[in-house]
This record gives structure tokens, sequence and C-alpha cells, in this order.
């Protein structure tokens, strides 16, 4: 059995859209999903369920074969919230110690969480502080390490590595990846795809509540991408690309096409030059998520 399980999970906010329509996957320790989509795609709605602060209006999920939202599913996991939520008038430690005090079985396991949770997220210089004085970075920091130290099996991320500086990015991934290299579930939605391309095993892309992919971060970025700048009125043409390549995108200037079922780039050069379509330049990169996001965009217009 899968530690996490959703299926077919959706879920309806009054006078609105369906914020999560028909969503399902399961995932395994020591992963980490990456969820991404455009806003109103259902990311956040989707962890509130995962974290039991949320009901579906249909489906279901669970971890650890305890559903989600129950006392038993609540015990196994841990939510950092967008934006993070702490008492301000405490101070960081007074945070952790409160939350230690639910989970620890003893004094002795009580410490044992807050000096791991103060470690993870690099926390020893600013854990006396009153929250209100943290900073964007500080504040996300802190909710990592309150959401991983007593969660044993599913750490739920909502924007966690966003609006902080490269440095404090660089150390909050890597204690994600040493969560995950201890047998948690990471569960990171994200608005920044470049932290998802180098953190995540695998991504699930969301758009307007539907899961459009679900995609191991290996092959994505295994595959190849054609791209095409087109010189003045070539642009105009771009539509007969569009139709001829599957998967092919406009880019600011052209068209990126995805190398796939044997094609080369030498193949779309000649059939750019059969249909009088003037090209300016081309590369061949890897494929992005991006390229994801915007495909599955145009396909849903």
């Amino acid at each position: 059995m899968s530690l996490l399980t959703c299926t077919d999970l959706s879920h309806t906010f009054v006078g609105r859209r369906r914020a999560l329509d028909g969503v399902s996957f399961t995932a395994e320790p020591g992963e980490i999903v990456g969820v991404v989509g455009p806003n109103g795609a259902g990311k956040t709605t989707l962890l509130r369920i995962l974290a039991g602060e949320l009901d579906p209006a249909w489906g279901g999920a669970a971890v650890g074969g305890r559903r989600c939202g129950t006392r038993e599913g609540r015990a196994l996991t841990g939510y950092a919230a967008d934006p993070p939520l702490a008492p301000p008038e405490l101070t960081g430690l007074e945070w952790l110690r409160y939350l230690a005090s639910h989970c620890a079985r003893g004094p002795a396991e009580r410490l044992d969480i807050i000096r791991a949770a103060i470690e993870l997220g690099a926390l020893e210089e600013y854990v006396g502080r009153r929250i209100a004085e943290y900073s964007r970075g500080m504040a996300q920091r802190l909710a990592l390490a309150a959401a991983a130290m007593c969660a044993r099996k599913l750490v739920l991320l909502d924007e966690v590595l966003s609006g902080i500086d490269p440095l404090v990015a660089r150390a909050l991934r890597r204690s994600i990846a040493k969560l995950a290299g201890a047998g948690r579930l990471i569960v990171l939605a994200s608005h920044d795809l470049s932290t998802i391309e180098q953190l995540a095993t695998r991504t699930l892309v969301l758009l307007g509540g539907r899961l459009v992919a679900d995609l191991s971060m290996a092959a994505l970025l295994g595959e190849r991408v054609a791209e095409l700048s087109l010189n003045g009125g070539a642009l105009a043409s771009s539509q007969w690309l569009l139709h001829r390549f599957r998967g092919a995108t406009r880019t600011g200037d052209g068209i990126a096409i995805p190398l796939t079922g044997g094609l080369t780039i030498e193949q779309i050069l000649e059939q750019c030059h059969a249909q009088r379509i003037a090209v300016g330049a081309s590369r061949i990169r890897y494929r992005r998520l991006e390229d994801i996001l915007v495909a599955g965009a145009e396909a849903v217009r």
C-alpha cells in the first residue's frame, strides 16, 4: 500500500468554480513530489485537504492508511502554510516548545525534537527572537522546522521557498532533501519552477483544478526541445508549426517543439524551408516544467 493515496479528490468553494476536479495519485516514502500550476490551479486546496484543514466535497485521501483529517492522519502529517502561521508574540523557541508538547512522550523526547527542529531550520541565531521580528526567510525556516518536527510520515510545504534570498533557499532545499532521505514523503507546492526542477523527484501539474501531468523529473529533464526564432512575417506562419508538431508552444519570438518519436531539428528545419517559413536561429535545449505549463494552458483554452 502506498504511503499517500488520493482518489478522485474534488472540491468547490461557494460561488466559485471547482478548485479541484477528480485528482488521483499515489506517493511513496522518500519522494519529493512537486505540485505546480498557475494561481487558482488548486495547489493550496490540495495541500489543505491533505493536511486535514479542508474536507473534500468528493473523493478521499489517506496517509499511512489513515484518512486525512482524522486524528490519526493528522498525527502523521506536518503542514507549512503560505503565509507561515505562528503567533507573532511568541519567540521561535516558545512556538517550537508548544508544538513539541503535543507529540513528545516525555521531557527528554521533547528536548530531542526541539533540537532537531532548530538544526533542520538552521534557527540557532534566531530562535530566541520574537516571531514578529522575523524576516520572510526566517519565518520560512521556522515554518519548515515546525512542519517537520512532529510529522512522522508526510510533510506538506506550501511556497516555503518563495520570496527568500538564494542562500536561505539553498539551506532550505538541503533540509528538505534531508527529510526525504530519512524516509519522509514531501509534497511541495511552488511557483518557482527552477526549484522544483532541482529538488523534486516527481511533479504533479495542476491546471484549472485538474491533474494534467504526473512527471518523473528524470524523464522530463532527459527530453529535448528545439527552439526556433522566426524572422518577421514568419511569425504569422507559426500557427502551421503549432498544428504540425505535437506539443509545440509559442515562445517570445518563435516556437518550441519537443524532439520526441525520433524527430530531429534537421527535419523541422527542412519542413520550415518547404513551407517558406524564415528561421532566424535555432537551438536544442532540455525540456522544462515551463513548457508543460504553457502547453497545458493552451490545450485547455
